[in-house]
């Protein structure tokens, strides 16, 4: 009975299936994403502060939909940039958020203003030469 007990006890805790939810949620809209992935890094200064959770296409604009979620004690200003950055030259992509100075923070399942799409190494190479 104390083991069953205990066990409940622990999964309780470990699930937290009353407990408020501890993230809130982000939308973005990039016309590339270069390779970006569920799961992948959302980094301010080069710290994980969050992760992609969810990545599709809107039909009318054809603009990659990105939903990220982060930790409720993370405040992001709402001036803030959202660049989709690379790990080196062949690193894994990850948003990088390069934080404003506004007052007013995002809050849950809003949507970000400022995004900077990704640049490719092909692109660029491919301006220096033919332009």
């Amino acid at each position: 009975l104390l083991l069953s007990l205990f066990t409940f006890i622990y999964l309780f805790n470990k699930f937290s299936l009353f407990e408020s939810s501890s993230e809130f949620e982000l939308e973005s809209s990039f016309l590339d994403i270069a390779g970006l992935k569920v799961g992948s890094d959302v980094k301010i200064n080069g710290v994980k502060v969050g992760e992609v959770g969810f990545i599709s296409l809107d039909p009318d604009t054809y603009m990659a939909i990105v939903k990220t979620s982060y930790n409720n004690y993370i405040n992001i200003p709402s001036d803030s940039s959202f660049k989709i950055s690379n790990n080196g030259f062949i690193g894994s992509p990850y948003i990088e958020i390069l934080l404003g100075s506004s007052s007013s923070f995002y809050e849950n399942n809003d949507s970000t203003v400022n995004n900077i799409d990704a640049i490719s190494l092909e692109e660029i190479i491919n301006n220096f030469i033919f332009k």
